[in-house]
């Protein structure tokens, strides 16, 4: 076997440095790199040649990361950028060409989601272009954009495709099947001379085509296998997960024995929304913002204040907030909150009185709410800061105390179960059970006795698409980065949406100066309009009475 020299000496001495220097290219230093600002000094032709040839994807890139810079020394204020975009997009329409339209300034695109991947700000003068261009596409085109610029960044953070796509790299990944060949033809002529053991000889033959066909295989589809089709949506339940605990699966009774019961009950169980799920999300994230910059966005505080919504405008628009009806259960850590919206979320939906309409109603609610359960539970960093994914468990021990001894045979029973003991508070021990789980009945009450299914749904699903964007555009760059090793996910999908529609990103909170007003600033202007009304009713109930 001492005659797989010949293939070291080829193949080796390539290969050692392949690696570094994929490593390199896929790094996070090397997209701060390739999102900075260009050499200004000119260059000659040789330097050219040679940043081509290592750094071909960047190289591409050189002439947008010119136009970035100037962008960003000459960037305008934020209250500029608000009234140039709530003005430019009442007026923009759909393109007529649609497939043109998404395949303009592909570079452009790229080049935007690396800067954002990296928590470096976009200049406000380059987003009204991305905000126009992003505005022409429809939902779907929409949504395919974003799946083809969130594989080209899987692309360069987690396979080759950097270093293939330079001069050098892409010679050197073409020329591997050939020098696996030579090798093989250096050992057949060779081994002749020696006194090799027949198996030996055969074995070393098979490795040779066996990694031979392996290159070959990269060289053809490589370019196929490392795009994933489209985005995952992982979905969690709370109340399948109390089910399981107290009707264990075979599964469960087994992980009981090696003492990892709670280990497979959180992560044996994830489930995955259906392909395509994404796209009508998509689309409501898409009507929210448009809607945001053309019904409440006027100047720089109001988009702050939009940007901080998790709930609070969809309550306001349905005159839910008031009284402090449903205000309340968003009052509270936002970890908390989104449990307790989704505890909610399914007792509505398990409710008797839920009519199948209701059902189908509720879809994209419940794709929403159970992807947001995911995220408390199996990836609270991807949240916000501080997020505590054992309220969870808590919670769960909480609906055990509620039930007693009371089995359910599936999730219907639990939910009627929990509902008719929450409505009966002298037979609990309440001070055993915490407050979570009896407040998601009461919210879950308040929303049944919305007597229109339409409607109830609609504020749902409002709440659902304020939250999941208020998580995506607090999550940093790098945890998106991060946490795309497995895939693209739904969160990173908002976050480059929310990013490329203007919104604010952590980068420019923690970078650049905010205006002064706050959100208790518009609970106040709230309440004074209030009281204008109230008081004009009075008057013109005078005027009546006259």
């Amino acid at each position: 076997m001492a005659e797989i020299r010949p293939k070291s000496i080829f193949y080796g001495r390539n290969s050692k440095p392949w690696k570094p220097w994929a490593l390199k290219n896929a790094s996070m230093s090397g997209m701060v790199t390739s999102s900075s600002p260009s050499v200004r000094k000119e260059q000659g032709l040789v330097a050219l040649l040679c940043r081509c040839c290592i750094f071909g994807h960047e190289y591409d890139f050189s002439e947008t990361r010119r136009q970035e810079a100037a962008a960003e020394e000459g960037d305008i204020p934020l209250e500029e950028f608000v009234q140039e975009a709530s003005r430019c997009v009442p007026l923009l329409e759909l393109a007529s060409d649609q497939e043109k339209a998404e395949k303009l300034d592909s570079n452009f695109w790229n080049m935007c989601v690396n800067r954002l991947l990296v928590d470096i700000s976009t200049p406000y003068s380059s987003r009204i272009k991305i905000l126009q261009l992003l505005m022409a596409l429809d939902y779907q085109h929409a949504d395919s954009l974003l799946g083809k610029v969130l594989n080209q960044s899987f692309g360069l953070l987690y396979t080759k495709v950097a270093t293939i796509l330079s001069g050098i790299g892409c010679c050197l990944h073409l020329l591997l099947p050939f020098l696996t060949l030579a090798s093989a033809i250096l050992f057949s002529t060779s081994h002749k001379y020696h006194d090799y053991k027949a198996t030996d000889v055969k074995i070393t033959y098979i490795l040779f085509f066996c990694t031979m066909l392996l290159d070959l295989l990269v060289l053809l589809l490589g370019f196929f296998i490392m795009f994933f089709g489209f985005v995952k949506v992982p979905q969690y339940s709370f109340l399948s997960f109390c089910a399981r605990k107290r009707r264990p699966t075979i599964l469960m009774k087994l992980a009981t024995l090696v003492c990892c019961k709670d280990y497979v009950n959180m992560h044996c169980y994830i489930q995955h929304a259906p392909a395509g799920s994404s796209i009508p999300i998509t689309k409501l994230i898409l009507g929210y913002v448009r809607n945001g910059w053309t019904g409440y966005i006027h100047d720089a505080a109001s988009y702050t204040r939009f940007n901080s919504h998790r709930g609070q405008w969809t309550l306001n628009k349905h005159s839910l907030g008031r009284d402090n009806r449903l205000g309340w259960s968003l009052k509270m850590a936002f970890d908390r909150s989104i449990l307790l919206w989704h505890i909610a979320t399914d007792l509505c939906f398990h409710h008797q009185n839920t009519t199948p309409h209701g059902q189908e109603c509720a879809a994209a609610s419940r794709v929403i709410s159970n992807y947001m359960a995911y995220l408390l539970y199996i990836r609270p960093e991807m949240l916000m800061l501080g997020t505590r994914n054992g309220i969870f468990t808590v919670a769960c021990d909480d609906a055990e105390l509620i039930m007693g001894g009371r089995l359910a045979l599936d999730v219907s029973g639990l939910v009627q179960i929990i509902l008719h003991r929450a409505q009966q508070p002298r037979a609990l021990n309440t001070t055993k059970i915490g407050a979570l789980v009896p407040n998601a009945c009461r919210l879950a009450e308040a929303l049944m006795e919305l007597h229109d299914e339409g409607e109830r749904w609609e504020v749902v699903q409002g709440i659902w698409v304020e939250m999941l964007c208020y998580s995506a555009s607090r999550c940093r760059g790098y945890l998106h980065a991060k946490n795309m090793n497995e895939g693209p996910e739904l969160l990173s999908k908002v976050w480059i949406l929310l990013s490329l529609m203007g919104m604010e990103t952590p980068a420019d909170r923690y970078q650049k100066l905010g205006p002064p007003k706050a959100m208790e600033e518009e609970e106040e202007e709230e309440e004074e309009e209030e009281e204008e009304e109230e008081g004009d009713h009075e008057v013109e109930g005078l005027v009546v009475d006259c």
